[in-house]
């Protein structure tokens, strides 16, 4: 059994999700997300042999045919996450009924669907804070990932929202907290004060991962291609015990590929094909589970807890 891990998180946002970052009319989102990315994941997942965690939106299930997807996934072996119930970009900002009511009502729905429990978190745009991060275990998850360190995301969020504002157009997202650029790259144990340095009683967080600057994320490994995609994980196998590496759904999809509305290219990995992106995700994960034992957080989490 190695002793390094890695575990896979997809974020199953929706198209409207999308439309919203942009500031376009998402009248025209499709649940292609649902439909057409998650079942292409759980096919590259069942090739490499590999689980994974579906965090995944409370009120996506309102669409038909969600909650059986929701079932499935947890029926194949893989766990759900908690992504809240309506992917609120402020969350970490609302008060505190608003903020508990998007983080319980959201496990509680995703619980019935999926029909185990669901214990781990991730917040909306990866923006996090000490309220939240209360709220997130007092409502009696075992773990969050919301945290990512990464100075080039960051530093391209903030162009990005500062463009968009310059145009006169509103975008949902935020930029959040710049203390996230020195939280710990590791997993580590929380201070309840502050959820981006160690401390205690904060809970656990299983930070998204960064390797030399390279955040192990599907839009990177979209934009850099096969070979320094695998460089830099192998990076990330050499520096670290645990690697959390991430997916959104959407990143199985295509605008060609799909049919997708064409105002979608201003997110450009969608400009890939599916299929040169579905070689690169593989050939990282073949990589992983190589050198790594590549479990679900929630199982990790427990191993954690059983040893301490």
């Amino acid at each position: 059994m190695a002793a390094r891990t890695a575990s896979v998180g997809v974020d199953v946002d929706s198209l409207c999700h999308y439309y919203r970052i942009h500031g376009l009319d998402e009248s025209a989102a499709t649940n292609a997300a649902w439909e057409v990315g998650v079942p292409r994941f759980l096919d590259l997942f069942a090739q490499v042999g590999v689980p994974a965690t579906f965090y995944c939106i409370a009120e996506d299930l309102e669409t038909e045919g969600n909650v059986a997807r929701v079932r499935h996934l947890a029926d194949l072996g893989h766990e759900v996450g908690n992504h809240t119930l309506h992917h609120r970009y402020d969350l970490s900002r609302l008060g505190p009924e608003e903020m508990l009511d998007e983080v319980s009502t959201a496990r509680a729905v995703l619980e019935a669907a999926a029909g185990a429990p669901v214990v781990g978190f991730r917040a909306p745009g990866y923006n996090t804070s000490a309220r939240l991060i209360s709220t997130v275990f007092q409502t009696g998850h075992l773990y969050d990932t919301s945290v990512f360190p990464c100075a080039p995301y960051y530093l391209a969020k903030a162009g990005v929202l500062g463009w968009m504002r310059l145009r006169g157009r509103e975008s949902r997202s935020i930029l959040g907290s710049p203390r996230v650029l020195v939280a710990p790259s590791d997993p580590y144990e929380m201070s309840s004060s502050n959820p981006h340095r160690r401390g205690l009683q904060g809970g656990i967080q299983y930070p998204v991962s960064v390797a030399a600057g390279v955040p192990l994320i599907g839009t990177a490994f979209t934009a850099l291609g096969r070979g320094p995609s695998l460089a830099a994980t192998q990076v990330g196998l050499r520096l670290r015990n645990h690697l959390t590496i991430e997916f959104h759904a959407v990143d199985l999809l295509g605008l060609d590929d799909d049919s997708l509305d064409p105002a979608l290219g201003m997110q450009p990995d969608l400009k890939v094909s599916v299929e040169k992106k579905y070689v690169i995700f593989k050939a990282v994960l073949d990589m992983v589970a190589r050198h790594a034992r590549v479990e679900r957080l929630d199982t990790l989490v427990r191993e954690r807890g059983a040893m301490t």
